[in-house]
């Protein structure tokens, strides 16, 4: 089970790539000026390079500062994005217990980590809303964890 980790030097110029593409998809015509898209493809191609990750998509970073902070955006960036791998019932239990114990973009990741790994499209829920999957509103994370669990089995 590989967990996420950020090289801390690259991240003043992640930050920098991202507010200057919010800046980009904010203020200027993106869809029909043929100058701003080519340098938001420059500032896309520049994170995928930064970042390793071919897939990664510029324009889910627009208006980042709604959610989040511009360093905790160019955090998540930086991850590499979950795999799939042969996790045990007992590593997941694990991750759920330590979940919120994260900061905010180490917990986006071991979500999507979870999701990826269990199969279960509403993961969040279980965590943040375990009413909805048919635990108690104060159900533990001992209770969710096993329940993410059953639910993957059955799944």
């Amino acid at each position: 089970m590989n967990a996420p980790t950020i090289d801390e030097s690259k991240l003043p110029e992640a930050m920098q790539i991202l507010s200057d593409a919010n800046v980009l998809m904010t203020e200027k015509d993106c869809e029909s000026d043929s100058a701003v898209q080519q340098e938001l493809e420059t500032l896309q191609d520049r994170l995928r390079a930064l970042t390793g990750n071919q897939k990664l998509q510029i324009s889910s970073f627009k208006r980042y500062d709604a959610v989040s902070s511009l360093e905790t955006a160019a955090r998540g960036a930086l991850m590499s994005p979950p795999e799939k791998e042969d996790i045990t019932d007992g590593q997941i239990k694990e991750i759920v217990l330590n979940i919120l114990q994260h900061d905010e973009v180490e917990t986006d990741w071991w979500l999507g980590y979870l999701k990826l790994n269990t199969g279960l499209k509403n993961l969040t829920d279980y965590i943040f809303y375990p009413a909805l999957v048919g635990l108690d509103r104060d159900s533990s994370m001992e209770q969710i964890a096993d329940k993410i669990i059953a639910d993957m089995h059955s799944a």
